[in-house]
């Protein structure tokens, strides 16, 4: 990654942005994932290193859910605090990092305006009002984003930190397959040497409890295939973060071109969205199906969105459900569809005394 001259006028107008402040406060979007993590750890360690005498924190809404997140915060021992935790009133400065402002996914009050921005989604109009944004869609990870800030600051990176930006770009970017730019590519590359992989291998391999395979089982049980579109309705979920988590296994599925997930947690509905389509617009497609019944945004090929189940008529889980369904369908042409359920679509099992159930090889293995 080449450092240019626009590289060192972004870093001096972050810094610029946070002068003679006593305390700043970064957020992520709630139920963070790997790239909010990294990019916000990132963000931390630079400002406490460059802003002398200045209390820099991060905080976040919601709960750190999925198993490999929780074991990636360990890992890289990052100290984040929960926003019910925060006295907001005690900061004098905030800066958003992979969200943006008004986007309801992120637990920054009302009234409290940012001091920096720093994002790879599309760019939102209350984003234009502060003081020093960096958006740039073309990056696949706003970790790819905060690697170039610290190398261009000549900042050391550890293993700690090398871990932590080097997973959230392979997460975000799916290893580099989805959405994934030169500048995430070199990122990706130049990390490399310095990631702790035994310690990445604790993340992706991460424990979960008996209940996460009750929940996996009842996903599965209620994903319903439209040719090459699915739709999973997961009910009350314990994180928002499964959606997006079951929503990724789902494009699995050969020939699978759409997958939506939508789960509940208390009154508000979790979208996730996803597709093989590499121009599919999934961004602008969520926004048309949660309509202006909530708030949403993407990428091209990944989205997410929320809405409240209040705004529905009626105001029931079921009733916002079949709304949403009803719009992604049309979106994805497969309205006429007839549906049919993930595991009825499946194959039958092999009997009991089957060659392969033995281990015994084919006639054909056996004769190539």
């Amino acid at each position: 990654m080449k450092i240019t001259e626009m590289s060192r006028t972004r870093l001096r107008r972050l810094l610029k942005a946070f002068n003679g402040l006593k305390s700043v406060l970064i957020l992520t979007h709630d139920y963070p994932d790997p790239d909010a993590i990294a990019s916000s750890l990132a963000l931390q360690r630079l400002l406490s290193r460059r802003l002398k005498g200045c209390r820099v924190d991060v905080g976040f809404g919601g709960i750190v859910g999925r198993a490999e997140n929780r074991a990636m915060v360990k890992a890289v021992r990052a100290s984040f605090r929960p926003a019910d935790e925060i006295v907001f009133a005690s900061y004098d400065g905030f800066a958003l990092v992979d969200t943006q402002p008004r986007t309801g996914n992120n637990s920054l009050p009302q009234g409290k305006v940012p001091a920096v921005v720093l994002d790879h989604h599309p760019m939102r109009r209350e984003t234009r009002r502060v003081k020093f944004h960096d958006i740039r869609t073309r990056f696949g990870a706003t970790a790819t984003m905060m690697y170039e800030y610290l190398k261009t600051a000549r900042f050391r990176i550890d293993a700690d930190l090398a871990t932590a930006l080097f997973y959230g770009i392979r997460a975000e970017t799916q290893a580099l397959t989805r959405e994934a730019s030169r500048a995430d590519r070199d990122a990706y590359v130049a990390l490399l040497p310095l990631a702790d992989f035994r310690r990445i291998s604790d993340i992706e391999n991460a424990g979960v409890s008996r209940e996460y395979f009750g929940q996996m089982g009842s996903a599965l049980a209620h994903t319903r295939l439209y040719g090459d579109v699915s739709v999973t309705s997961l009910g009350t979920v314990p994180n928002p973060d499964f959606c997006a988590e079951f929503c990724d296994m789902v494009m699995r599925l050969e020939s699978m071109r759409w997958a939506l997930c939508v789960g509940r947690k208390k009154g508000t509905l979790y979208l996730s969205l996803r597709t093989r389509e590499r121009r599919g617009h999934a961004g602008r497609t969520i926004v048309r199906v949660v309509g202006k019944e909530g708030k949403a945004g993407g990428h091209g090929m990944m989205a997410g969105g929320i809405a409240w189940i209040e705004k529905f008529d009626p105001p029931t889980y079921d009733s916002a459900l079949k709304v949403i369904r009803k719009r992604f369908l049309e979106q994805t042409q497969a309205t006429d569809r007839k549906p049919m359920r993930l595991l009825d679509a499946a194959p039958s099992p092999l009997p009991p005394n089957s060659e392969k159930n033995r281990g015994v090889p084919s006639k054909a293995a056996v004769s190539s």
